[in-house]
């Protein structure tokens, strides 16, 4: 596999982890949102700043993908 092949295919594997990332955090943010306990909405803040930041972390990813040749 070639080098830019391998850039490809890593920066695919990062995509997917990502992925896996942002169901984690959805179930964390319902799990968050559950009232039956005392303790909900403890982690808004967090989970605010954890949807930001994967979102930024997609979109670089994405511009990567882009930047790097496809020959």
């Amino acid at each position: 596999m070639k080098n830019n092949e391998m850039k490809k295919y890593t920066l695919g594997n990062m995509s997917g982890m990502l992925e896996q990332m942002r169901r984690k955090v959805d179930v964390l943010d319902a799990l968050d949102r559950d009232t039956t306990f005392s303790d909900s909405y403890d982690l808004t803040d967090q989970l605010s700043t954890m949807f930001q930041t994967l979102k930024e972390f997609e979109a670089v990813v994405q511009r990567a993908v882009n930047v790097v040749p496809s020959k």
